[in-house]
Formats: structure tokens, sequence, C-alpha cells
């Protein structure tokens, strides 16, 4: 009975932190960034954590390495793109729906994926993919990632800017500036991909429920381009707006758009469909997302990480989050917070600006460009490096494994 009349008191006591939550998100003009959630709406990590899911099926993501047809290399990445959509937010996860922490300037995470060869089947090969992820910039809060397998020679290097907005009608919309781009170094391919727009609904109810919007893009330097619509807001009319999850994507060669190389359809959370142009409805390879072999991805115990990475980072935030306990989130959050601004105002006075550690900025990227124009209409514009700071460069495999190799695990924290 105590643990009920607990249970139910908490309810009533997240009930009201949520009604209060959404109140005052009605009253902000602009992003919603700096805004702090209830613990029971925060996600326990970081957002530096969320590029990982991308190679979360970590073979399909390493096979196009393998296969010696260009056609087949940009259907195998398409189809990664559509299976990873799930891991991307969370859903059907107790995280589902939920807000990530803001990174603070600096901030790290560090990860790998073992085993999953690209071979066509789960540990088919003993093979490491590492993750490197950074926060490169404040304003506009930026976040850059790569994954590079070395043996395979596939990276995938991205960055991307949010910016969060609510109404009590749509919810919170969050969009992603930027993209990424997946290295194929064997046969010298480039894969650019942009981001979708991601839809939280449900919040007024207490139950939050992810949609995606469109369109995406994969534009491959072979010459074949995939449009990913989504059935909230996708382009496709077929697609039945307001159905739930529901996905389209169409990979064709760029310069004849009417000739389908793969048609994949279904729902990114479930039972998908993949066709090639020529196929009939029989002859499609039918599967459930979760069928595909995914990778838990490998990271250091806490207390073995660095003051700067993650999960050592906000570990006082997360045990607050776990506890439901709003001064503790708040007394930990704040206590990073304080700090960073010190930072930036000693930074600001001194002139200087902070070092990244394994990106560099840029201004420009022609192969970037070169993907972006096969991209039709007025969709390939819509990246304004102006959102992202500029272009964010990884500074390679190896002298990223030289800077980890260099980390101080002993060093103040942030």
């Amino acid at each position: 009975m105590w643990t009920f009349l607990t249970s139910m008191s908490n309810l009533a006591s997240n009930l009201s932190q949520l009604r209060d939550f959404l109140a005052h998100l009605g009253t902000v003009k602009g992003d919603l960034a700096d805004v702090t959630a209830p613990p029971f709406i925060l996600a326990p990590k970081s957002t530096l954590e969320i590029p990982a899911a991308w190679a979360s099926c970590h073979d399909l993501f390493l096979r196009p390495a393998g296969e010696p047809e260009p056609g087949r290399r940009a259907a195998l990445v398409a189809r990664n793109y559509v299976c990873s959509l799930k891991a991307l937010v969370g859903e059907g996860t107790d995280e589902q729906g939920k807000k990530p922490l803001n990174p603070f300037l600096g901030e790290i995470f560090l990860g790998e994926f073992h085993g999953g060869g690209g071979g066509g089947g789960q540990g088919s090969t003993t093979t490491t993919t590492h993750l490197v992820s950074e926060q490169v910039s404040h304003h506009p809060p930026v976040t850059a990632c790569c994954m590079y397998n070395r043996e395979h020679g596939i990276t995938s290097t991205g960055f991307v800017a949010q910016s969060t907005t609510f109404s009590p009608s749509s919810g919170v919309t969050i969009r992603q500036h930027g993209y990424a781009v997946i290295r194929d170094e064997k046969h010298a391919e480039s894969h650019l991909f942009t981001l979708p727009t991601l839809l939280v609904k449900g919040l007024v109810t207490g139950q939050p429920c992810p949609e995606l919007r469109g369109p995406c893009y994969i534009s491959s330097s072979s010459g074949y381009l995939t449009r990913i619509d989504f059935g909230d807001g996708g382009g496709g009319h077929h697609l039945g707006l307001g159905t739930k999850h529901k996905v389209e994507a169409v990979t064709t060669e760029a310069a004849r758009p009417g000739d389908v190389l793969q048609r994949i359809t279904g729902q990114w959370t479930g039972k998908l469909s993949v066709s090639d142009g020529g196929q009939s409805a029989a002859a499609a390879d039918d599967f459930h997302v979760d069928s595909v072999p995914s990778t838990k991805l490998s990271v250091r115990p806490v207390d073995e990480q660095t003051p700067w990475e993650s999960r050592r980072a906000w570990r006082g935030v997360f045990e607050g989050i776990g506890a439901g306990n709003v001064g503790v989130v708040q007394r930990h959050k704040s206590a990073i917070e304080e700090s960073q601004r010190r930072r930036r105002a000693d930074e600001e006075a001194a002139g200087r600006s902070w070092p990244r550690l394994f990106f560099a900025r840029g201004d420009r990227d022609d192969e970037a460009q070169s993907l972006l124009a096969q991209i039709p209409g007025d969709d390939a514009g819509r990246f304004d490096a102006s959102r992202t700071a500029g272009i964010w460069k990884f500074v390679g495999p190896e002298a990223a494994e030289d800077l980890k190799s260099r980390l101080r695990y002993d060093g103040p924290g942030p």
C-alpha cells in the first residue's frame, strides 16, 4: 500500500511539474536550448551520445566497404540510415521523448563498437569502430562527431546544431542544422546525408511520442541520390500524413530521378519492405527493424574517464535524474554552468578562444558542396554554415588516437 501511495504521489508531483514546465515553455520566445526541464523529462545522457546511433547497426554500417557495385553501396547506406532511426530517437526505450542534457563547450564522448565485420553477419570478423564526439561551439551550440573503422576504411564525420521550439498544438520541434559524410576509402567514395527534424508530441498528456519530418537526402559521389520522406510532414502524398512512424526512402541515379534503384517503405520503428526498382511487391524483402543486428556501444567505466567526458562530468546530474530529485539536478547542473560562464569570461578578457581537440573549424568543404549540389530544388540550400559556426573537420584517425592516448584523467574538471 505504501509503495502504491508513493507511486501515486510521485505521479501527481510529476504532472504538477509538467503543467508548470509546459506553461513556462509557452512564454519562451525562440530557441529552448537553455531551458531546464523537470528530472522526469530529462534523459540521463548528453546530446553528444546521440550520433552513435548511426553506427548502432554496426555490421550494416560497415557493409558498403565489401560491396563491389556502386549502386548497391548507395542502397546499403540508405538501408543503414532507415534502420538507425529508431535508435536515434530512443523510441521504445525509457528515454523515448525525453530531453538529453545540453553539452558544455569542450565536453567529449568516446566509445567503440566491436565485432560485426561488414560481411553480412553479426560478428563475422573482429573489428572496431571508434567514436569521438565533441562539443565544438557554445554560441551556437554545435556538436561534431566522427566514427572511424581503419580496417574497413569507413568513416562517418558530421556536425549539427539544434534549434528547439514548442507550441501546445504541435509539441516540441527540434530542427537539426548540419550534415554528415560517410567516406568509403576502399572505393574512393563519399555519401553525404542530411538530418531529420524531430517532433515530440504527447507532452501535454505525459506520454511523449517521437515523430520525424523530412525530406532528408543521401547524396553519393557515385551519382546516386536517396530521398527519405516521413509520414508526418513528409513529402510523399502516398505515405498518409499523420500515420505513425511511416517512412519511404527512394534511391535513384541523380541524373535519372525516375529510374528507381531501391525503395524502402514501412515504419522506421517496425516492419520495412525493401524492393529493387523492377521488383514486384511479392519479391520485396520484408523484415522488422528489430531483426537487424545491433551492437552496443562500449564506453569505459565512469571512474576511468577524464573529467571532461560526458558520463563523468554529468554523473551528479544523472544521479539526480535517477532519483527524481530536482535539487540535486539543479545543484550539479548549475555548478557546471557557472564554471563554464567563468571560463568564457576569462577567455574573452584574455582575447583567446577555447582549444578544440578533435575537430578544426573551416570555411569551406568542396566535396560536401559538390554532394549538396546534387540535392534538387531548394533543399540543397537549406544548409547554412552560420548556423553551425562554420564547417567542422575531423583531425583524422591517427591524430585522434594520439590525442586520446594523451588525455589527462586526473586533471581539473569543467
